[in-house]
């Protein structure tokens, strides 16, 4: 197999609440987005995944993750990463005064609303 380059734009772009989300790849191992929120918008509620392990790092701004059913939430700046377990629901809000611009990674079988919505 050879590498594959993916250029900003060439992802499926989706909108998920007020965050836009450019979905650069996925596979039945992994998935990889950038997602921007300007500042004071919120993502949609994430509902986890059952089997898969997945990862956001900031690479602008400033933003929380709440994970709601356990009532935690973590303050995340530029260079920050959270590791998200298995099966955990969690959503982003921008509470910076510039637009936050995060990367999502996920590894396992179980990253299924990537797919579906890359999909559709």
């Amino acid at each position: 197999m050879k590498g594959k380059v993916i250029k900003r734009g060439q992802g499926k772009i989706i909108m998920e609440g007020d965050e836009c989300t450019e979905i650069y790849a996925f596979t039945d191992k992994i998935a990889f987005s950038i997602s921007t929120l300007l500042p004071g918008q919120r993502a949609c509620l994430d509902p986890g995944h059952k089997n898969a392990d997945e990862i956001c790092y900031v690479i602008q701004g400033k933003i929380v993750i709440h994970f709601p059913d356990e009532e935690e939430y973590y303050l995340l700046e530029t260079g920050d990463a959270l590791l998200i377990p298995p099966g955990v629901s969690h959503y982003s809000i921008n509470v910076g005064e510039e637009k936050s611009i995060t990367a999502w990674a996920g590894a396992g079988p179980d990253m299924e609303h990537f797919i579906t919505k890359a999909e559709s």
